[in-house]
Formats: C-alpha cells, structure tokens, sequence
C-alpha cells in the first residue's frame, strides 16, 4: 500500500487508540474522532478495521525487515550481529510501544486469528534469519549446536516488553521516581541492552 502522511496519521492514531482501549472496543467512529477526520475517509483508505490493522502491521515491520540484513554487514562475528539485533529492538520497543502493545494483545486473543496469522508471516522471515544466525555461530564454534532458536526468541522477546510495559514498577522498586522521563529512560534502555546481552551469552554456551 502506497503510503502519504494522512495514511500515516491515521495509522498511528488507530494503533494509539487500539494499544490503550484495545482491538475489539475500538470503532471506526472511535479512529475518526481521534484523528479529527470522518469515517468515510479511513474506510476509503483502508477498507476496515482489520485491514487497517493489516496496514499497521506492514508498516511498523517494512523497516526491520530492511534493516536486519544490513546489521549483518555492520557485525564482525555472529555473535555482534545477535547483540546488535537486541539493540535495534530494544529501541524500536521503547520507541513504537503502543505498536508492540497492540502486537501483545493481539497474541493474546484466540479471535483475532486472521490478524495474527498476518503477523506471523512477516515474524517467520525474521526467525529464519536469526536461525541462520545461531546456526553459523554454532558451525564457526562460537555458539552451542542445541540452542531452541524459538525458545531464545520468546525469552528476549518477552523479557523486553516486559521491561517496557512495566517501566512504572522499575522506577518503584528502584527508587527512581524524581528521575527525569528522559534521563530514566536512556537508563533503563542502557540497563536492558547490558542485561540481555549477558543473558544470550549465558544461552548461547
């Protein structure tokens, strides 16, 4: 889909809208009045509401699905390459985190099939390449032959939008409250990156 920036603000508030109120309780009507247009103009553009989802999915990924190949020519060893893919999500999370919240709730909800299994064409083609990834360090001998390359991706996956919804909590529990969003956040970013890169070491031997 040709995109123009009215697509693109429509795109965003819709993701804002479904990511705070969630899929199912939010209308047309809901996205039009957010995004200051009439409903006529979204169904022109996008059809319905799962197609509009659709068009969100397709944008938030076109660019990781660019960039990843080219992390590999910036990487001197596979296992760079998988630090820098960690880097790259932590900051596309932190970043587009309504995207990554509607993402969640739509993995969570057995009805909303035909959308996920939208998602999941694109999320194969990003598997495969990092089980090409783990698969050339384990050849190279940099990595254990026996990692579960799903299982790697589930657990750093999970750990950091875990991080990112929770962002509250850690500010709690670590006396962080008075920090500057700013600051706090290039922290906890920084934090997330260290913590996740001693993780995969401990997975990948």
């Amino acid at each position: 889909m040709e995109l123009n920036t009215k697509k693109i603000h429509l795109m965003e508030c819709a993701e804002r809208l479904f990511s705070e109120n969630g899929y199912a309780e939010t209308s047309i009507r809901d996205i039009a009045k957010h995004a200051s247009v009439n409903s006529a103009m979204i169904s022109y553009y996008f059809g319905s509401k799962e197609k509009l989802v659709k068009a969100i999915l397709d944008y938030r990924t076109t660019d990781l699905d660019k960039l990843l190949p080219t992390l590999h020519l910036q990487s001197s060893s596979n296992l760079e390459h998988i630090m820098a893919i960690i880097n790259f999500y932590i900051d596309k999370v932190f970043e587009q985190k309504h995207f990554y919240k509607l993402l969640y709730q739509l993995q969570a909800s057995d009805s909303q099939a035909s959308l996920m299994e939208h998602f999941n064409t694109m999320r194969h083609r990003n598997h495969y390449l990092l089980k090409s990834i783990f698969e050339a360090g384990a050849a190279a001998g940099e990595f254990d032959p026996d990692i579960d390359v799903s299982l790697v991706t589930s657990t750093l996956t999970g750990s950091i939008n875990h991080i990112v919804f929770n962002q509250a909590y850690y500010r709690d529990v670590n006396d962080l409250k008075k920090m500057p969003e700013k600051k706090f956040v290039a922290l906890l970013k920084e934090r997330s990156k260290a913590h996740l890169h001693k993780l995969v070491l401990a997975m990948i031997h």
